[in-house]
């Protein structure tokens, strides 16, 4: 039987296996898949976060 592939968040590093639970979740800005505690409430990663705060 084929080992689900394991997943890496870009945002905070943290790997979580293949069969874990994780939610994952798509950044609106950069697009890239992050898991659900380094994403928002406006669908944004926190590093596209903290660039539109700077900007602003």
């Amino acid at each position: 039987m084929a080992e689900k592939e394991k997943f890496t968040c870009p945002s905070c590093g943290k790997e979580y296996p293949g069969d874990s639970n994780v939610q994952i979740a798509e950044c609106r800005i950069c697009r890239r898949q992050h898991c659900s505690a380094c994403i928002d409430e406006y669908n944004r990663c926190v590093p596209c976060a903290q660039k539109e705060k700077a900007g602003s």
